[in-house]
C-alpha cells in the first residue's frame, strides 16, 4: 500500500513538473524555433560538448530551451522508469544527500528522489552555469531541497557521506582521468553503503570504457542492465522530438545499479 501511494505521488509530481518545464521553455520561443534548434543540437551535440563543454554546445536560446525541455524530459522520464522497473528506490529515511555528478538540469537525481519518496537533500554538480541554474529550478519546482556546485573535483574532495550517487548520461562527457577519479570515489561511497546509479546510452562509440569502468562494481555485487525503456511524455515534448526526427517514445540505456 505504501509503495502504491509513493508511486501515485511520484507520478503526480512528475506530471506537474513536466507541464511546468514545457511552459517555461516554450513561453517566449516558438515551437518551430525550438524544434529547429533541437535538430541542430542532436546532430552536433556530442562533438561540440567534447570540444568546449555544455555552454559551448548550447550556443543560443533555442538550443538551451531544446536541451532543457527535450533532453531534460527524456532523462527525467527514463530515470523514473529505470528506478521503477528495477526496484532501485532509496530508503526515504536514509541519511545523507543524493549527489548528482554532471547533473545537467538536475533531472536524474530529482527523479530518483521522487521515485523514492524523498524530499532531499540533493547536491548537483556541473561546470555549466546554465545547467546549475536549471537544476536549481528543477529542485524548487519538484519541492526538493537541493543546491548546486561547479566543481566535481571539489565535491569529491569534501563530500559528506552520501546516501546515493547518480551519474545520468554524464560519464561519457568526461575525460579519462576524471572518470577514473569518479569511479574510485563511487567505489568508496559504495563500500560505506551508498547506492550508485549510472545511466548511459547503449553505444560502444559513446562509452567504449563501460565494461572496464563497471567491472569493480560488478565484482562487489552491483547489477548491469541493458534495456529499452518506454516513455510517456507530455504531448508538446513528444511532438517536439518527432518534428526534429527523434524517437521520444522510448530510449535504449545501459545502467549500473547497486
Amino acid at each position: 500500500m505504501a509503495s502504491e501511494t509513493r508511486q501515485l505521488n511520484a507520478e503526480a509530481r512528475a506530471g506537474r513538473y513536466l507541464t511546468a518545464l514545457a511552459d517555461r521553455h516554450l513561453r517566449d520561443l516558438k515551437f518551430a524555433e525550438v524544434s529547429r534548434a533541437l535538430r541542430a543540437l542532436s546532430s552536433g551535440y556530442v562533438e561540440k560538448r567534447e570540444a568546449g563543454g555544455l555552454d559551448r554546445a548550447l550556443d543560443g536560446r533555442g538550443k538551451k530551451a531544446a536541451f532543457a525541455l527535450y533532453y531534460g524530459a527524456i532523462h527525467f522520464a527514463a530515470t523514473m522508469a529505470l528506478v521503477r522497473e528495477f526496484h532501485l528506490q532509496i530508503d526515504h529515511t536514509a541519511p545523507g544527500p543524493i549527489v548528482d555528478l554532471g547533473c545537467g538540469t538536475g533531472v536524474c537525481g530529482a527523479a530518483w528522489a521522487i521515485e523514492s519518496g524523498r524530499t532531499g537533500p540533493l547536491q548537483g554538480v556541473d561546470r555549466s552555469p546554465f545547467a546549475r541554474h536549471e537544476a536549481e529550478w528543477t529542485y524548487r519546482t519538484l519541492g526538493l531541497r537541493g543546491d548546486t556546485h561547479s566543481s566535481i573535483a571539489d565535491v569529491l574532495a569534501r563530500a559528506e557521506r552520501p546516501c546515493a550517487v547518480v551519474l545520468g548520461f554524464a560519464l561519457n562527457e568526461l575525460d579519462e582521468g576524471l572518470r577514473g577519479a569518479i569511479g574510485e570515489h563511487c567505489l568508496r561511497a559504495h563500500g560505506r553503503g551508498a547506492r550508485i546509479l549510472v545511466i548511459e546510452p547503449i553505444s560502444k562509440r559513446v562509452a567504449p570504457w563501460w565494461v572496464e569502468w563497471t567491472a569493480p562494481f560488478v565484482a562487489r555485487g552491483a547489477r548491469v542492465v541493458e534495456t529499452r525503456l518506454s516513455l510517456e511524455l507530455p504531448q508538446k515534448v513528444a511532438l517536439l522530438g518527432r518534428a526534429a526526427g527523434l524517437r521520444p517514445d522510448s530510449i535504449a540505456v545501459r545502467a549500473l545499479a547497486s
